[in-house]
């Protein structure tokens, strides 16, 4: 990495403030960007860098909220708002068509929206909910818009693509696991696939305090299994197995794996703490079964890319 100072204590803002310039006139989409959640985090603090940042999410309310914060932070800042609900095929589609249809570039997609982990429940394509919205939507959204994201590529750019895996939590959290192992997987194929078109980065943000966990349903779940978080809804602090991050701390390896070049050689990575990590589980990055899933993955949304 550029800057071998970056900590667990980093911040998002830190990381954008060092790659100002990396920054600077790119056209970035994050998805997933409530107030409260490290993608609204991670737009907040590119927004006074970046020549457009489009934000997304399923509550036109709370989208509207979320450009609203940021211009009043960052007058300035060039906001787009796209309504997007990736746990359905039909309206990734239908965002996808109208991210297409943009006159500029797109140089930086992240993949930041996620459902939270919950109980068993399917969407209107019979999909279960949290691999609808956790991989499956995601994955033809990426692939619908990349001939946009590589039509950016220069002799001096290499567009981006990254993909945020929130931790790991058991028992009936595995669903959700699941479908972070097959991010990881979906990033190591693309990576593959575009054969240095395009730079494709997974990331762990670590475990952080945001609107994930002020769920009511979440935070009951939680409770339950592992008295995390407190009662109160407050982190527990007292469990020396838990490691929790700040919001802006959690941002922070999201924005250094869209920004830092010391990665551009480095696609495929995987990173913690806004460094390369080694600690992938084999299952979660084996070549082949990525390939498999990659596979499947194309049965289910009914549609073959050729890359």
């Amino acid at each position: 990495m550029s800057n071998r100072n970056f900590d667990s204590h980093t911040t998002a803002k830190e990381v954008a403030d060092t790659f100002s310039s990396e920054i600077a006139g790119k056209n970035v989409l994050i998805t997933g960007t409530s107030i409260g959640g490290i993608g609204f985090e991670d737009a907040r603090v590119i927004a006074p860098y970046a020549n457009l940042v489009i934000i997304t999410g399923y509550n036109a309310e709370r989208l509207q909220l979320a450009e609203n914060a940021i211009k009043k932070e960052v007058p300035q800042a060039n906001i787009r708002q796209l309504i997007l609900d990736v746990s359905s095929l039909s309206d990734v589609r239908r965002a996808a068509a109208e991210v297409n249809a943009y006159p500029e570039p797109l140089h930086i997609l992240i993949n930041n929206a996620a459902a939270t982990p919950a109980k068993y429940s399917v969407t209107e394509d019979g999909l279960e909910r949290q691999m609808a919205t956790n991989h499956v939507g995601p994955f033809l959204f990426t692939n619908l818009i990349l001939p946009k994201i590589i039509a950016s590529l220069t002799e001096t750019l290499t567009p981006r693509v990254v993909f945020p895996i929130p931790d790991k939590y058991k028992d009936i959290f595995e669903p959700y696991n699941d479908t972070k192992s097959a991010n990881i997987l979906n990033a190591v194929e693309l990576a593959r696939r575009v054969k240095g078109k395009v730079n494709v980065y997974s990331l762990h943000p670590g475990l952080i305090y945001s609107n994930f966990l002020t769920k009511e349903e979440t935070r009951a779940d939680l409770l339950a299994i592992s008295k995390c978080p407190n009662t109160d809804g407050s982190p527990n602090k007292d469990l020396p197995y838990l490691k929790w991050k700040t919001v802006p701390e959690g941002a922070a390896t999201t924005v250094a794996a869209a920004f830092d070049p010391g990665l551009s050689d480095k696609t495929g990575a995987y990173l913690r703490d806004c460094q390369i990590a080694n600690d992938v589980l084999p299952h979660s990055s084996d070549p082949e079964r990525a390939s498999q899933l990659w596979k499947a993955t194309e049965k289910i949304v009914g549609q073959s890319f050729n890359i």
